[in-house]
């Protein structure tokens, strides 16, 4: 191990001096301001930076006034040092089955680069790409594999109760869900358990008026059971939530139906937040009990990889998007091959 101090009139050129003496490889162990004037007067301009090397053939210590404890310092920071190396050295051995590797072929990047600018994740880029060609068809083949399409098959069997965070759309889908229902001659329920909101009961009223259905509002989860199974046997039932309350409601219909909720229950996942902010908000509650997840908002969003990235993340199947304001057109069923369009840029 070669170690030595230099000196510069700044960092930079004391760096370059080091670079042009001990090389590229040399490890910067400390750097400070140093007396250089008469009288011990201290030029700011002047900075000593002590380097080292790795020198299997000699070692040699060229430093001023070397004492056993700053050499026994130096060598506790190299140890260190060379620690950190063999930790990720054995990281990256250990992630190699995972992520089999972590560069991209010239024939690849155009490709990894359009799915990182869509937002897809880093690492979902890169193992997908493993698993395709150099081609955008069979990128987009890879997409399709890994999305689950459930469609509205449990909705117009027993119905749905939407669970999410504030302003993701919950009232405004199940108003789109409701019309769709109903144009299949599917004799429609309505619950509300979002009491405090004037408007939200306003809104839900009129919707029963449009689509000549009964609704229902309620305060707590535990006036849930006497009005499901009542109403259960003659059409699918659409229960609208608080978003606030997400969580807790979720809690209760565990406790109030020990034996299974009779509903699916669809989480609403806003398309135009980015994954970090939507995943927050999934991990908030019990996502051992959510059926099925539908994403709001997608004439909002900017790019959709998190759409992918969610879907992985959730690990539960698509029922639907809602791809604008109106009701109830801007809701449709998307196909694997819609969604991956979407993904790698609409293409």
């Amino acid at each position: 191990m070669k170690i030595k101090k230099f000196v510069g009139r700044s960092f930079k050129e004391a760096l370059e001096i080091v670079k042009k003496e001990l090389g590229p490889d040399a490890i910067i162990l400390s750097s400070k301001s140093v007396k250089t004037g008469p009288f011990g007067i201290v030029n700011k301009d002047a900075v000593e930076v002590t380097a080292a090397i790795d020198d299997s053939e000699s070692v040699s210590v060229d430093i001023s006034k070397p004492t056993g404890e700053v050499f026994s310092g130096v060598e506790e920071i190299l140890k260190e040092i060379r620690g950190l190396r063999d930790e990720m050295g054995f990281l990256k051995e250990t992630l190699r089955p995972i992520v089999p590797t972590l560069r991209i072929g010239k024939d690849k990047k155009g490709l990894f680069n359009l799915l990182v600018k869509q937002g897809v994740d880093t690492q979902f880029a890169i193992i997908l790409l493993e698993r395709s060609h150099d081609s955008l068809d069979s990128l987009k083949g890879a997409i399709k594999k890994d999305l689950k399409i459930q469609g509205m098959s449990s909705a117009e069997e027993s119905g749905l109760i939407f669970l999410g965070p504030p302003g993701v759309g919950k009232t405004t889908t199940m108003s789109k869900v409701a019309h769709l229902l109903a144009l299949k001659k599917k004799q429609v329920n309505l619950i509300s358990l979002d009491d405090n909101r004037i408007g939200s009961i306003a809104y839900m009223k009129e919707l029963s008026k449009q689509i000549k259905c009964p609704l229902k509002v309620i305060r707590n989860v535990s006036d849930l059971p006497k009005i499901v199974y009542r109403e259960m046997g003659r059409g699918p039932i659409l229960i609208d939530t608080p978003g606030y309350e997400y969580k807790e409601i979720l809690e209760d219909i565990k406790d109030i139906f020990p034996s299974g909720f009779p509903m699916k229950k669809c989480f609403l996942i806003d398309a135009s937040m980015d994954t970090q902010a939507a995943l927050k908000a999934w991990q908030r509650c019990n996502t051992e009990m959510i059926d099925s997840i539908g994403f709001t908002k997608l004439d909002m969003a900017t790019q959709y990889g998190n759409l992918y990235n969610l879907s992985l993340l959730t690990s539960r199947p698509l029922s639907f998007v809602a791809t604008g304001p109106d009701i109830p057109d801007d809701i449709r069923i998307p196909t694997p091959e819609f969604l991956a369009g979407l993904i790698v840029g609409g293409v």
